[in-house]
């Protein structure tokens, strides 16, 4: 159906079209296509009641009390308004259970009940729950109906709330003290004693970003606690009478920032200003001082105040404005080769007319395309807009403009000029690639890059490490280095990147060639990756993939709580609490591995074998694995699809105390090797090189059988050198088994193109390479000994890489916001497109990992913001259809980043997967646009690149 109206400026119109029952959506389609919708539902539906839950939820009852709060010994007037008439009960819950209920016959103009507040009900967390059920009429096939009603009983005490006077001043200047005047007082006019006091004062705008409430104590203390009890609903299984029937529905890792090179350097200036605790006098009087820098905005300053018995905040706004202001409008990030129209906006904030002189500079990887400004004339009040073009030059990292403002005259003051620097960061504008490089030299040999080895890498990007070893090697540098390169991300991520910390202190990092952090540090960080672990730790003890509501990773939750024991062993803080439910479930999984659910499992009894193994591997390090499921395992040992699980119940039997099986078990692991077919999914994380390398792992910390692990270091030396990607399980698994045999002797000699001297050693040494020295690299032994070498380069390409695909494929389409497609030649600054990636698979891929560079012309909007700009619900047409397939998309896990957009999913087998974001053009200019990527976290082999795309050209 469809209706034209035609209407003058401000004038309302209306329109009516005939519904029937069922869904709709209203577009309204504007000349210049600009479109707007609204969806609506005609006619009852299930669905009004369920919230998507798939089941019925229950009516509400109404509750009203006749009080703002209570105290012990007060009485409850309670109102009770039900959506029907019928019995039930009332009751005041507490999180520990019922301390009070009654039943109740509730009418149809509700019922008023009394409650008195008993003395011992000295806490926060009641509430006052009804529950109200009509009953069931066969004579209209009724079934009875019930309704629930929850309101949380106030106890707050107000004369224990302090009331908190902040005196700021209304407007300040930058680079100046903020001197805020504190007074407390108490509800019935006493001068509280021994008040402290704590005042921040935050940038506005970064606290309303996600509508930041200051805190206040006496909130926390006295205020409404969570309900405390889980309500458990079976009404979803009886169906009324003359309903309709509805269906019940019960209920990724990779390093997104090294895949598609670093991320650029963002600088944010964001005032962040909190005092030491001051304690006022007794008057309940006193001041405190904070340091504002270079910032022009409004503050909010907050305070929070307590004394033994009381508690109180308060929160004030502080305009901070210099005479003159100078912002640079500038894209959050620029890649080499763009050009950019860099605005500089100048406000006289005097009552005086201002001639100004401002001069420009560049600087680190900017350059002024053009000559700078010279003179400004503005009157009062008045704002002037300078355009700056400026070019990103090759490289990585930050580029700065630089501003001298001078000229400024104000009655009765000397001004200094006051100096500007803007900094902006710069990154490739393609994907970093790597090479890899390795031999064995005997006595005599020379090894040379090859000549067109590095021929396409942009020279100031690229660096290279270069291992030299008397002995097979385990190139450990290059595994903490991609370990490190993101510390924080999903549960397997997370973990894969905090083993090593737990291993190496600052020296050794050091003797690597890394740059790392110092001792303290380093504890510091893998304290907050125990807790961000513990963030994704489930109510029942397992672990979730991103966070805890998440589905359970049964493999993942093994070696996390692998984890979390080394981590105490090494002396870091773990609570109790968090390890105990661990181990709970541990063994829940030698007991019941029926409870298992491993989704995409090619294997199931593999796979469920491999989480038995290792749960019983961590109980067994802690002397808490029964031998009797150890036993029962291994009689389940034919269901082993790789030796590694075998070799874990080995150690952990052995450990128990069972010699005889825990051998077998061993001595069969050696013979079982994984199944080389990438295409098999065990849940399990795993791959040959990985299995291999905790194998080789386990034989030397338990010091068993060092000729087998010679073997299996030559094995997995070949193996790790033939991989040119690494997941961040084989990454750690690769460390693990490195940290120990590098130290191992192998005597070794060399001469090198890039050192005069003779290089000489019995360890691995690892060096450190510049462009430079990498492309004129010869390395001769001129020892007697074998010389094991390996190299890895790295560096961004000087053009875009040919599209490649590898049973992963990603297409990459720019849309309009009516669904039409749009060129990127020709957007103006404000401009919104939608982005549509199709990925495919030939073989299902449960970890697929997609991710879109933006060029810096462009930013994402993020539809996680409440308050967006934009939003893609907003759009119409063909958009709705895109979006309705990207709902049926198995997404884990979306990220909206200043430079990219990133999305872990699972891919089926010839099952297209839809994605879409927008993205709006903002600071004009012409600029490089990077290629989709995409790729299994686990197979990293698995990997596309997209069709490079033409010039992004953004006008004013």
């Amino acid at each position: 159906m469809k209706q034209t109206l035609d209407l003058k400026a401000d004038e309302t119109g209306k329109v009516s079209f005939p519904v029937e029952w069922g869904a709709y959506r209203l577009e309204v389609k504007a000349p210049n296509e600009a479109v707007s919708s609204v969806r609506f539902w005609a006619g009852y539906s299930w669905q009004d009641n369920s919230d998507g839950s798939g089941a019925v939820r229950p009516d509400r009852v109404t509750l009203k009390l006749d009080k703002a709060s209570y105290r012990p010994g007060d009485t409850i007037k309670l109102h009770i308004a039900a959506p029907t008439a019928g019995k039930g009960y009332a009751m005041v819950e507490s999180s520990e259970g019922p301390l009070w209920w009654q039943e109740i016959d509730v009418r149809a103009q509700g019922l008023d009940l009394t409650i008195p507040v008993d003395k011992t009900w000295n806490r926060h967390d009641l509430y006052l729950s009804t529950l109200v059920v009509r009953p069931g009429d066969k004579s209209r096939s009724a079934t009875p109906k019930r309704a629930v009603g929850v309101l949380h009983l106030p106890l707050g005490d107000e004369n224990r709330r302090l009331d908190l006077a902040l005196e700021t001043p209304a407007k300040m200047r930058p680079n100046q003290p903020l001197t805020v005047k504190i007074k407390a007082s108490t509800k019935n006019g006493e001068k509280p004693k021994q008040v402290n006091v704590l005042v921040s004062a935050v940038d506005s705008g970064v606290l309303n970003i996600t509508d930041y409430v200051t805190p206040d104590p006496w909130q926390a203390f006295f205020g409404q606690k969570r309900y405390g009890a889980d309500i458990y609903d079976i009404y979803g299984q009886v169906i009324e009478g003359q309903g309709r029937l509805a269906a019940l529905r019960f209920g990724g890792d990779g390093d997104e920032l090294k895949r598609g090179g670093k991320p650029p350097v963002n600088h944010v200036n964001i005032v962040v200003q909190q005092a030491l605790p001051v304690t006022l006098n007794e008057q309940g009087e006193g001041s405190v001082t904070l340091p504002i820098g270079d910032f022009n905005g409004e503050l909010r300053v907050m305070a929070q105040a307590w004394t033994a018995d009381d508690f109180g905040s308060n929160e004030s706004k502080v305009i901070v404005a210099a005479p003159v202001i100078a912002e640079l409008n500038m894209p959050r990030f620029m890649a080499s080769g763009d050009t950019s129209r860099l605005t500089l906006d100048i406000t006289n904030l005097t009552d005086k007319p201002q001639k100004l002189n401002v001069a420009l500079t560049a600087s680190g990887l900017l350059e002024l395309v053009s000559d700078s400004p010279a003179a400004v004339e503005l009157a009062p009040g008045v704002r002037t807009t300078l355009f700056i073009p400026v070019r990103a030059l090759p490289g990585y990292g930050d580029g700065e403009i630089q501003a001298t403002i001078s000229g400024l005259a104000l009655p009765g003051e000397t001004v200094a000029d006051q100096h500007k620097q803007w900094k902006i960061g710069v990154r490739p504008a393609f994907p970093a690639q790597t090479v890899n490089y390795g031999t064995a030299l005997q006595p005599g040999e020379t090894w040379a890059i090859p000549a067109d080895g590095l021929q396409n890498f942009s020279p100031v990007t690229l660096e290279g490490q270069l291992l030299l070893s008397g002995k097979p090697p385990l190139n450990i540098a290059r595994y903490i280095k991609e370990l490190k390169a993101y510390p924080y991300g999903c549960l397997e991520q997370t973990a894969s990147g905090l083993f090593p910390s737990l291993y190496t202190n600052a020296a050794q990092l050091q003797a690597l060639g890394i740059k790392g952090d110092s001792d303290e540090k380093r504890r510091a960080s893998v304290d907050i990756g125990i807790s961000r672990l513990l963030q994704m730790q489930r109510d029942n003890g397992g672990f979730a993939l991103w966070d805890k509501n998440g589905d359970e990773e049964y493999w993942l939750t093994a070696y996390v709580m692998d984890f979390l024991v080394r981590a105490g062993e090494q002396g870091y803080s773990v609570p109790t609490d968090a390890i105990n439910r661990g181990n709970e479930r541990l063994l829940r999984y030698l007991q019941d591995p029926g409870m298992m659910s491993i989704p995409y499992a090619d294997n199931l009894k593999a796979s469920k074998f491999a989480v038995q193994s290792y749960a019983a591997l961590v109980l067994a390090r802690q002397q808490k694995a029964p031998l009797g499921a150890l036993r029962e395992i291994w009689e389940h040992r034919a269901d082993a699809a790789s030796g590694l699980p075998l070799l874990q119940l080995g150690v952990a039997l052995k450990t128990m105390g069972d010699a005889t099986r825990g051998e077998e078990a061993i001595a069969l692991a050696l013979k079982t090797p994984r199944n080389s077919d990438e295409r098999i999914w065990l849940g399990d994380y795993g791959s040959s090189l990985r299995d291999n390398a905790l194998m080789l792992s386990l034989l030397e910390e338990n010091k068993l059988l060092p000729d087998e692990q010679y073997t299996l270091l030559n094995t997995l030396s070949q193996q790790a050198f033939g991989e040119r990607w690494l997941s961040t399980q084989e990454s750690n698994a690769l460390f693990l088994a490195a940290r120990t045999i590098q130290d191992l002797p192998g005597k070794w000699q060399a001469q090198t193109s890039f050192s005069a001297e003779q290089l000489t050693g019995e360890k691995a040494q690892n060096s450190n390479l510049n462009s430079d020295q990498l492309v004129t690299l010869q390395v001769s032994n001129s020892g007697d000994q074998p010389l094991w070498l390996r190299m890895d380069a790295s560096g961004y390409p000087q053009s875009a890489p040919l599209p490649a695909n590898n049973v992963l494929q990603i297409e990459r389409h720019i849309l309009g916001t009516d669904g039409k497609s749009k060129s990127l030649d020709s957007l103006r600054s404000g401009d919104l497109v939608l982005v549509w990636l199709q990925v495919k698979a030939s073989n299902s891929v449960p970890d697929a990992l997609v991710v879109d560079l933006l060029p810096a012309g462009l930013e994402l909007e993020n539809q996680n913001l409440a308050n967006g700009s934009a939003s893609l619900e907003q759009s119409g047409g063909e958009v709705q259809n895109l979006l309705n397939q990207m709902q049926q998309a198995s997404i884990k896990h979306i990220e909206f980043r200043d430079d990219r957009f990133v999305a872990a999913v699972a891919v089926d087998e010839y099952q297209p997967v839809t994605l879409v974001y927008l993205a709006r053009a903002v600071t004009p200019g012409t600029y490089q646009v990077p290629q989709p990527m995409v790729e299994s976290m686990y197979v990293p082999q698995w990997r596309a690149t997209g069709a490079a795309e033409d010039l992004l050209i953004v006008r004013p």
